[in-house]
């Protein structure tokens, strides 16, 4: 009597990967009978027809779910460098080519010192910019992309190159699936122009999806040394041999994590950063060793060093050039905060725990070994009280409008009246600000559709963040409303057209916190945890105060209602009754003439 662990084989797709199994549960290939694990795999028709079978069936030996995990691994990897690498050409292998394809183009792009030339035609007074034109070219293409005639047009040239370049076999294209392979050559052709203009811009974050990973070789470089026509599907060595990557380096785990985090969707592009910072820290620390190598002791003293370790020492001038040997030999008075330290450690654990998923790591030497933290959640990031706002908003570079960007001046203002996240207000598009269906009633629409001039897209960081919230009347009396419309004049697409990314700064908020931090400091002095996120927090520390965070001020703040009645049945509430229970009571009791506004 067979036990299945997932659905049945015969139902899957006919090319399926073991990463299923990062989510906890067991890969769609295995199976149990009678206590003993068993491999599954059934083939795709092209196969069946070639091997003269319809499944490979294997007993793998063993009534442990790790143990057959792992011998699972094994010979699905063994299965595809044998034969469905070079049989089987569905979308995710004709998408792998092109990556690999696009990585090439992009290096060789890179190695290319020329300067980037746009077009110039004198007596048409025409001048292209190279970016505008790689823009151009990425448009035109776009345009192109459905189109079933132009793409039989250029078909035949595609396939040409893309023999030429042994990016495929002819054996492996036919009729049925021609269309898909040149449409897949546009795309990379798309996305290739895309980003050499954000290189152009000084933008390196749009290709490190691409350029971070590795994406394999194609079959025409890979040592084959069984034929398919040798492979035996229903046979396995004995025994079991442990993986060739045995004494895979830490740093080497980092990328294929990374990596499998962009692939698998869990990670926008934009926080790799923020994510490799953290498990690189081990490797600042402990040296690059071997994975299997790591102990718990090591994990301790990584946890230990951090803790005598400055904040923000990369960017400090006094600590940036230091090892850690020689900030650790310091009397260093102000260190990490134990929360710090705890988002770095589980993100090495979290990091190892994915190599015992994936079979790498028998164990996780990393687990509960974060500090307790024994101050209340309240404690960690204060609301500003009703003087400190006085002081802040009174400040010269607000009551006089010094600032050098409007985003400065506004984006702090939309964050204390509307509760808002720092990064939502950041990208606003102008489109996002607009009267609602019920007149008077302004409201600014939360959501990450559309692209600005630089082809950026918004982020939200969860699905709860999409929302409509009513302007707080005291924003519109200060001139918000007027700035839009400046801005609409003007043709911007976005609210804060002058705020930029960068290499280093993947966020358009970046530049605000930190002026707004200035002001802080200059009217406060020194305020130990209080920043602009405290602004968010001041916004829900007024309604908890007043007994009112209620459903209709969750949906306000992007927070997810916590009955199954209010979260899963209905409609959201409209922006009129947000407006009348929420917007119209928020009152942080500053005197009209204590704080001046204008106009950016």
């Amino acid at each position: 009597m067979s036990e299945p662990l997932s659905p049945h084989p015969a139902n899957l797709p006919a090319c399926t990967s073991d990463l299923g199994d990062d989510k906890g549960t067991s890969p769609t290939y295995l199976y149990r009978k009678r206590s003993i694990y068993y491999f599954r795999y059934a083939l795709p028709m092209t196969l069946k027809q070639h091997l003269g079978c319809s499944e490979v069936r294997i007993s793998l030996r063993t009534s442990y779910l790790r143990t057959a995990r792992f011998r699972a691994r094994m010979l699905y990897s063994e299965l595809a460098k044998t034969f469905l690498d070079t049989t089987m050409l569905d979308y995710k292998e004709i998408r792998r080519r092109m990556n690999i394809l696009l990585q090439r183009l992009l290096e060789r792009d890179h190695n290319d010192i020329s300067k980037r030339m746009g077009i110039s035609i004198p007596e048409k007074q025409i001048d292209v910019s190279f970016e505008r034109l790689a823009e151009s070219n990425a448009e035109i293409l776009t345009s192109c992309n459905n189109n079933e005639e132009i793409l039989r047009t250029i078909g035949t040239e595609v396939i040409l190159q893309l023999f030429q370049g042994g990016i495929f076999h002819p054996d492996e294209i036919t009729e049925e699936n021609a269309l898909s392979i040149v449409k897949a050559y546009n795309e990379m052709q798309i996305t290739a122009h895309r980003i050499r203009a954000a290189r152009k811009r000084g933008d390196f974050l749009m290709e490190e999806p691409i350029t971070s990973r590795d994406f394999g070789k194609l079959p025409s470089e890979k040592d084959d040394t069984l034929s398919p026509s040798d492979a035996d599907p229903l046979s396995v060595p004995e025994p079991v041999t442990a993986p060739a990557d045995v004494h895979l380096l830490y740093s080497e785990a980092v990328e294929r994590f990374l990596s499998q985090k962009l692939l698998d969707g869990d990670w926008e592009a934009h926080s790799l950063p923020d994510h490799r910072g953290r498990l690189e820290g081990f490797l600042e620390i402990m040296g690059d060793k071997p994975i299997q190598a790591i102990s718990r002791e090591d994990m301790r003293t990584f946890r230990e060093t951090l803790r005598k370790l400055p904040p923000n020492r990369s960017r400090s001038k006094v600590y940036k050039d230091k090892s850690i040997q020689e900030l650790l030999a310091l009397d260093i008075g102000k260190t990490l905060s134990i929360k710090t330290i705890n988002i770095h450690v589980e993100a090495v654990a979290g990091m190892l725990e994915w190599c015992v998923r994936e079979g790498l790591l028998e164990t996780n030497p990393a687990t509960r070994l974060q500090l307790k933290d024994r101050r209340q959640a309240v404690e960690l990031r204060p609301a500003f009280t009703r003087e400190e706002l006085s002081k802040i908003f009174t400040y010269l570079k607000f009551s006089q409008g010094k600032f050098k960007s409007p985003a400065y001046y506004w984006i702090p203002l939309v964050a204390l009246y509307t509760g808002m996240r720092l990064e939502e207000i950041a990208q606003l598009h102008r489109k996002d600000v607009y009267e609602s269906s019920t007149e008077g009633i302004w409201v600014i629409d939360i959501n990450d559709t559309g692209v600005d001039e630089n082809n950026w897209g918004k982020l939200l960081k969860t699905k709860n963040a999409r929302r409509l919230v009513p302007i707080h009347p005291l924003l519109i009396d200060a001139g918000f409303l007027k700035y839009h419309k400046k801005m609409a004049q003007e043709g911007f697409i976005r609210l804060f057209p002058d705020l930029n990314k960068s290499e280093k700064t993947a966020k358009l908020g970046k530049q605000p916190s930190k002026q707004f931090k200035a002001v802080v400091t200059a009217a406060l002095g020194d305020v130990a945890g209080k920043s602009f996120h405290s602004l968010r927090h001041t916004f829900a520390d007024f309604f908890k105060q007043k007994g009112l965070q209620n459903d209709y001020f969750r949906q306000v703040f992007g927070h997810e209602l916590p009955t199954l009645a209010a979260s899963q049945y209905g409609e959201k509430f409209p922006p009129e009754l947000l407006y009348k229970e929420i917007i119209l009571k928020l009152d942080y009791e500053i005197e009209s003439q204590e704080m001046t506004y204008r106009v950016g």
